[in-house]
């Protein structure tokens, strides 16, 4: 089967989806309020989108084509501003990063769209499982070449980012806890780090191809020669 064909970006620039649980505020469990929190924010302007997910338990927000870490951050500042207020109309909140630590898989409620109707009859049970928060950073690539040689440069740093992600939300769960009179400030300022050190290396790395002039260039692969293979000439 013939693949689709490349849709052109511009080079190094940014979007950013963030899926989210909404939660009651009683006991802080998963609760089925997408639709409402939809209706409210639909009524709002606000860059980017906010658009259902999987469940009826969790949405999706995504910013615009950004050009730059503030501008990504500029607008997710402005559709999270937006989510507090339509959450605190709705009396639940919103809650983001990994997965929920006691919800029931067997609770949760397929959100109705044609897509996630389909998914849910293709994996059964397994769709509700699908209960997990993530946060997703593009970057715009020229072309498929490009966009592949920046997939087999960054795979090997993998390991690295998420350890610096992990460390970080670590120390603003520290200082949320044992001062929580700073704790927001320092969350303020530390979890816009968090995506800054999440983008940094696929910019660099971008970049640096492009200043070698290798997008056009596959990686390089390297033969490993068998045990016992005499490479000596006849």
């Amino acid at each position: 089967m013939p693949l689709e064909a490349f849709n052109h970006s511009e080079a190094l620039t940014l979007g950013v989806e963030l899926e989210l649980q909404l939660v009651n505020t009683h006991d802080y469990d998963l609760a089925p309020y997408a639709d409402d929190m939809l209706r409210l924010m639909a009524r709002r302007k606000l860059p980017g989108s906010v658009v259902p997910e999987m469940t009826s338990s969790m949405i999706e927000i995504s910013t615009g084509i950004c050009h730059s870490p503030s501008h990504v951050q500029e607008e997710l500042g402005q559709i999270r501003d937006a989510l507090v207020q339509c959450a605190d109309k709705l009396n639940i909140a919103v809650v983001g990063g990994g997965t929920h630590p006691f919800q029931q898989w067997h609770e949760r409620r397929i959100y109705d769209k044609p897509r996630f109707r389909q998914l849910s009859e293709l994996y059964g049970y397994l769709s509700k499982q699908f209960t997990i928060f993530g946060q997703h950073v593009h970057v715009g690539c020229p072309d498929a070449d490009s966009a592949l040689l920046l997939l087999h440069r960054l795979s090997r740093y993998v390991p690295h980012f998420i350890a610096l992600s992990a460390v970080a939300l670590l120390l603003v769960s520290q200082f949320a806890e044992f001062a929580p009179a700073i704790g927001q400030p320092v969350a303020a300022i530390a979890l816009p780090l968090i995506l800054f050190m999440e983008v940094l290396g696929a910019l660099m790395a971008m970049l640096a191809l492009q200043r070698a002039g290798e997008a056009g260039r596959p990686p390089a692969i390297r033969r490993v020669k068998p045990e016992g293979e005499n490479t000596d000439a006849a």
